[in-house]
């Protein structure tokens, strides 16, 4: 398994988003537990439509003040291998939706804006999700 280091880069619609601090993926599915009227415990589980979601912590914060809640675009991430020889990983979340900014300045340390993405697949069937080394 190959090991990856920093950041080195975050596209959202085509656009650099400079100085990210952290990225954030998260790939759920709620459950639906069923029993029938009588049950003490669930007799079957089955799960919702996952959702795919992105966190991307940056220092560029007037980046995220030009950005519009509702945009939506390809958030794109590349990650720098840790060694030598292995290429650098690139994970894209096709169709996210822009749905939160939030502004964080705190008296210690450089501001931050904190930028929350949904991923909106373009047919019911495809998964926005993709990752795959560099080329």
């Amino acid at each position: 398994m190959a090991r990856y280091g920093p950041i080195e880069s975050v596209r959202f619609g085509g656009a650099d988003v400079p100085l990210p601090v952290s990225v954030r993926l998260s790939r759920s599915a709620a459950p639906l537990p069923a029993a029938d009227a009588h049950a003490a415990f669930a007799t079957s589980v089955q799960t919702d439509l996952p959702v795919l979601t992105a966190e991307v912590r940056t220092r560029a914060t007037a980046v995220a003040e030009g950005l519009a809640l509702g945009t939506r675009g390809d958030l794109v991430l590349t990650i720098a291998p840790a060694a030598a020889g292995i290429p650098a990983r690139v994970v894209t979340l096709a169709g996210a939706v822009l749905v939160a900014i939030e502004h964080a300045y705190e008296q210690t340390s450089p501001a931050t804006a904190l930028l929350r993405f949904a991923a909106e697949a373009d047919a019911g069937d495809t998964d926005p999700f993709h990752a795959e080394d560099a080329a």
